[in-house]
């Protein structure tokens, strides 16, 4: 896979199941990896009352390996569903996979 990358989105709990079906629909992506998390914030205006007092917000963490060239249909794919969370993501450039 040429030029490939990595993008890792961070999801709220209640956006998880829409953005598997969304990833499961993508044809530029083969499979993704889901873990959960717990994000740590200095700004808790958008947390509830459990989240202020634990002092974070449970999220899901999807990293999806895609070629540089497919990048943004599939940014447009999960805009409709992310951008009401305004969910935070990144990419990363994959240097080396395979299988060991």
């Amino acid at each position: 896979m040429d030029n490939c990358q990595l993008l890792i989105l961070m999801v709220p709990v209640e956006l998880r199941d829409d953005v598997v079906d969304c990833l499961m629909g993508c044809e530029q992506v083969s499979g993704f990896n889901m873990t959960a998390m717990a994000g740590y914030s200095k700004e808790h205006s958008q947390y509830d009352l459990r989240e202020q007092v634990e002092g974070y917000r449970e999220f899901f963490k999807f990293e999806v390996m895609h070629p540089q060239a497919r990048q943004f249909a599939l940014m447009d794919s999960l805009r409709p569903v992310c951008a009401s969370a305004h969910v935070r993501y990144w990419i990363v450039p994959v240097r080396e996979q395979g299988h060991l």
